[in-house]
């Protein structure tokens, strides 16, 4: 800069002592040509620095170069850095799992080039469990395999994992079929001798973050905090049946019910029935108990319906000590987060067929935060009038085979 200025002062003192017209001419274009290169120096010099840019380029490949050379017992295998045991209590899941699930998954994870370094398969599944699991920070799970992975990386992978999982949704949740249908009757009889049970029905309140703009409303719950209402149906042997997690928490249990496509296979009649809680109407194939119980009939039905209904409470509280991430709130958009859900749900019965319930599974129940709504509206006579047929022919009647008299006779004359 400085020695432009010391140019432009001098081609001005030699103007003095020029006398040919060609001298002149030659001089006033060099000076002007100075002057264009002082202007191109200025808007040079208001641009923006380029120091952060480079900053940032130097520590992602500083970030690529640890993930290269990360130090592992086995550099081919990172799960010889954790013991069987110490491996089972970070991820839930033992190393022959987590091969079978990554060998389900590897296909949508790994990518055709390698353009940018991508994690590994592996690597992207450990920090995804890591996550169902801990339910910590991004950014601290990004820290927990030595791979210094940024914030970003990890919300993209988590995304990444739960779709995948997600897509296989199928794979894990399946509902019984119609000659399976006897052997669940069965085995819910046995819980509390209930008759003709397929499932048991709850909705839970999973926690996300404020999504912001028109779906803020549908996600508030009338705690007034926000949530996924999610529905679920639970087997006697703890397992998930099937599951619906796409509705905001606004959205009261027995609408979730009346839209879904469980209401249509039930009313086949093909199943029996599911025995759900106040928070659904009493219908013909879903049965709730009697809100103010009278007889001693009554009574014994409400004691054989709640511990029927304890199985779905029991895998609320399997799933939310599981994976932690379901008991804290999803920070993440309620697409990623009904994925994530649904993950989880998915990854339950994954580990529940393979490696069993966990010793503690009798006392797991999930905490009672969720809001406790009861239906509101008319009752359906065709429910009432079973509901009271259930009573009279499998509740009337003690052990010492005394029949208990009922305040009508409606339920003699149905042809069920």
């Amino acid at each position: 800069k400085n020695l432009f200025y010391l140019l432009y002062i001098y081609s001005i003192k030699c103007l003095d002592n020029i006398k040919g017209e060609r001298e002149t001419s030659f001089l006033v274009n060099s000076v002007n040509s100075i002057i264009r290169l002082q202007m191109i120096y200025k808007s040079i010099c208001r641009r923006p620095s380029t120091d952060m840019l480079r900053r940032e380029i130097r520590m992602r490949r500083y970030r690529q170069f640890l993930l290269l050379s990360t130090e592992l017992q086995d550099p081919a295998d990172p799960l010889s850095k954790y013991t069987t045991q110490e491996f089972q209590n970070i991820y839930r899941l033992s190393k022959e799992l987590f091969c079978e699930l990554l060998n389900m998954i590897q296909g949508d994870l790994e990518r055709s080039d390698n353009r940018g370094r991508p994690l590994p398969a592996v690597y992207q599944l450990l920090i995804a469990l890591h996550f169902y699991c801990s339910g910590s920070y991004q950014k601290v799970v990004g820290d927990q395999h030595g791979l210094q992975v940024s914030q970003p990386t990890v919300c993209r992978t988590i995304h990444r994992v739960s779709e995948a999982l997600a897509k296989r949704y199928s794979q894990f949740v399946t509902f019984p079929s119609v000659a399976e249908a006897a052997d669940v009757h069965t085995k819910f009889y046995e819980v509390a001798q209930f008759p003709n049970v397929i499932g048991a029905i709850d909705c839970i309140h999973m926690r996300i973050s404020n999504p912001g703009g028109a779906m803020a409303e549908q996600c508030k719950n009338s705690k007034g905090w926000y949530s996924v209402n999610c529905q679920v149906v639970v087997g006697p042997d703890l397992r998930i049946l099937t599951a619906i997690v796409r509705w905001g928490g606004s959205v009261p249990d027995w609408q979730i019910y009346e839209n879904s496509r469980l209401k249509q296979v039930l009313e086949q009649g093909e199943y029996g029935h599911l025995v759900g809680d106040s928070a659904y109407q009493c219908q013909r194939y879903l049965l709730t108990p009697v809100i103010n119980p009278v007889t001693p009939a009554e009574k014994c039905y409400n004691r054989a319906h709640s511990s029927t209904r304890r199985k779905v409470k029991r895998v609320f509280g399997m799933v939310k000590r599981r994976f932690q991430c379901t008991s804290q709130e999803l920070r993440s958009n309620p697409k990623t987060s009904c994925a994530i859900i649904l993950s989880c749900f998915a990854l339950h019965n994954f580990a529940l067929e393979r490696q069993g319930p966990p010793d503690d599974s009798e006392a797991l129940y999930a905490p009672d935060d969720s809001p406790q709504d009861r239906f509101i509206g008319d009752d359906d006579p065709e429910g009432e009038s079973y509901r009271q047929h259930i009573i009279y022919e499998w509740f009337s009647h003690d052990l010492s085979g005394v029949s208990y008299q009922t305040d009508d006779g409606m339920c003699k004359t149905q042809g069920w």
